[in-house]
């Protein structure tokens, strides 16, 4: 398996444990700060992120965009587009955006979202 499928598959399984965080949070109406797991390549990654459920919902409805700790990004496949104080938010370019469009065409990722909403 190439690195950009070993990174999707892992940011894939990490995008899906914050999205139950987020939906949790929405549920029980928790509006603090709560840890997310840093949405990075890397395998072993275990670190969080503090942020609100309210910050993390317009990066987790984004299908190319990744939120992790800043010395996590990686250049060749992805570019920052936002810089909070403790995470960034990256696109997923070239390569890596290629293999999120293999792994989840646009029509599932389309009703995933009308169905969430």
């Amino acid at each position: 398996m190439d690195f950009a499928s070993r990174a999707a598959r892992n940011e894939e399984v990490v995008r899906d444990v914050n999205r139950r965080i987020e939906e949790g949070a929405k549920l029980h109406g928790v509006g603090s700060a709560m840890p997310f797991h840093c949405e990075c390549a890397q395998d072993l990654c275990l670190e969080k992120i503090d942020l609100d459920a309210r910050t993390y919902e317009p990066i987790l409805i984004e299908r190319y965009l990744f939120m992790v700790v800043p010395d996590h990004v990686v250049p060749s496949v992805e570019r920052i587009v936002e810089t909070h104080e403790n995470f960034v938010v990256v696109e997923k370019v070239g390569e890596a955006r290629e293999q999120i469009d293999r792994d989840h065409p646009q029509e599932r990722h389309s009703a995933e979202r009308v169905r969430d909403t």
